[in-house]
């Protein structure tokens, strides 16, 4: 074991989902104070069963999440310091922690979701003061997040325009070159692995079109090569519906729910690239698409539990039927609908999961299927390795019609998406010619089983 220092004078830093060098909010208060940088994973949010029996975390989940630490480390290693990784309750692990090293203070970053704000309690519980919490970071400067989240508007482009106009695009931290190093643990800890854990790590599906590494080394070089190589950012918006194929859309959705890449510094970039090449709508959009992910995690901060209800944020009345067998259909790709069941077995598959693909799939599970938002947001949680709280559960809220939004009923015709977005079905038969998930008719009538949740949606509302 190390000597920890004869008196308690540096901090802790607990990264939790900003798994990242550059743009970093852990490293502002430092001004040389020594650092001991810590990673928990937490066994009750990682790889405890959901209550519907599936892992609240799955394998390629996992693997990207491993990932993205074991370059943490690497980083941080470069920068003079260590990155120590334990298992446990961080509660229970991170005040012991603190003494056994002599940490004065811990430091992290507030998050919204429910759990992990009751995590933050308990351990302000034992350590008071000692205890250093950041705000957010958000898109747009600002002094007070947690005021913004109170006063949010319900609809996202009231927000959106009032940001724009009053805000300024809030600028990336200036990177930094060392750390002051702390006395190198002894035993730092192992990385986690799956097969540890005694979890399969998943292998790539050739069906694939792009190869999820995490990290923030990973996530940089898709962010550079996908907007400054390839020049896909100034087609952005009109390619942004795709389904197949590797450039129709960022992708970067993993590396910023893992916090290994900064809102602040893609919308940063996209700016850069204004700068030196273009600057149209397409390029616009994706700063557009920041700005949702911004207004997801205020939502949360103001929802609290609401948003992990039955009724969601809006405290709708609108329940679900759930008929057997019809959430398994829909998880493995056997609803007989093939534009749903390929962007299932494409879930499956890679972990991944385009935006037009996610919106027909929530629909068609909520509305024509008749069952419960939340079982669709837990096997998101489970299977997306961009999953993160404040989207998945906003986004399936909104999706199912019980979201704060007040607008009317939202349903998809997944038949008319198909011939839109699929139209030479070269999407569906490249994840259905080789399957065997294919029944023989759709489970249930697609027509009057949209039209019977608008008729419930109509109830539940008057």
């Amino acid at each position: 074991m190390m000597t920890p220092p004869s008196t308690a004078s540096g901090t802790l830093l607990w990264f939790r989902r900003d798994l990242r060098m550059r743009d970093q909010p852990l490293f502002e208060a430092l001004a040389g104070t020594p650092a001991l940088c810590v990673w928990v994973l937490d066994p009750s949010e990682l790889l405890a069963t959901d209550p519907l029996g599936f892992p609240r975390a799955g394998d390629r989940r996992l693997a990207f999440l491993f990932e993205s630490v074991a370059d943490l480390r690497r980083q941080l290693r470069e920068h003079g310091t260590d990155l120590l990784v334990r298992t446990g309750s961080p509660e229970t692990l991170l005040p012991k922690l603190m003494a056994e090293h002599g940490a004065a203070t811990l430091t992290a970053t507030r998050h919204p979701g429910t759990e992990e704000r009751g995590v933050e309690k308990r351990l302000r519980k034992i350590l008071g003061d000692r205890l250093n919490l950041h705000d957010p970071d958000t898109l747009f400067d600002s002094n007070a997040p947690l005021a913004d989240a109170r006063d949010l508007p319900n609809v996202f482009s009231a927000w959106r325009r009032h940001m724009e106009k009053h805000r300024a695009l809030a600028t990336p931290r200036r990177p930094v070159e060392t750390l002051t190093p702390w006395p190198r643990p002894a035993d730092p800890g192992p990385l986690p692995n799956l097969a540890d854990l005694g979890r399969t790590p998943p292998k790539p599906d050739p069906r694939a079109s792009t190869a999820f590494i995490g990290g923030e080394t990973a996530g940089q070089s898709r962010l550079h090569h996908w907007a400054f190589v390839g020049d896909h950012l100034q087609r952005y918006k009109a390619t942004r519906n795709g389904l197949l194929g590797d450039s129709f859309s960022s992708k970067l959705s993993p590396w910023l729910a893992t916090g290994c890449l900064s809102p602040r510094d893609v919308a940063a970039q996209t700016l850069r690239y204004e700068r030196e090449r273009v600057a149209n709508d397409d390029t616009y959009w994706l700063r557009f698409e920041l700005m949702w992910a911004d207004y997801f995690q205020l939502a949360l901060f103001q929802h609290g539990a609401s948003a992990f209800a039955p009724g969601g944020p809006a405290a709708s009345s609108l329940r679900w039927g759930n008929p057997p067998g019809h959430f398994e259909a829909w998880c493995t790709g056997r609803t007989g609908v093939d534009f749903v069941d390929a962007n299932m077995i494409e879930l499956a598959a890679t972990g991944f999961m385009s935006n037009r693909g996610r919106q027909n799939v929530a629909s068609f599970l909520t509305k024509n299927l008749d069952v419960d938002w939340r079982w669709g947001a837990r096997w998101f949680e489970s299977q997306l390795i961009d999953y993160e709280p404040a989207a998945n559960w906003g986004n399936w809220a909104y999706a199912a019609g019980v979201g704060a939004d007040p607008r009317g009923f939202r349903g998809f015709d997944v038949i008319g998406q198909a011939r839109r977005y699929d139209p030479d079905r070269a999407f569906t038969d490249h994840w259905l010619r080789d399957s065997t998930h294919r029944p023989g008719a759709p489970i249930v009538p697609v027509g009057p089983s949209l039209a019977a949740a608008e008729e419930r949606w109509q109830s539940a509302r008057a």
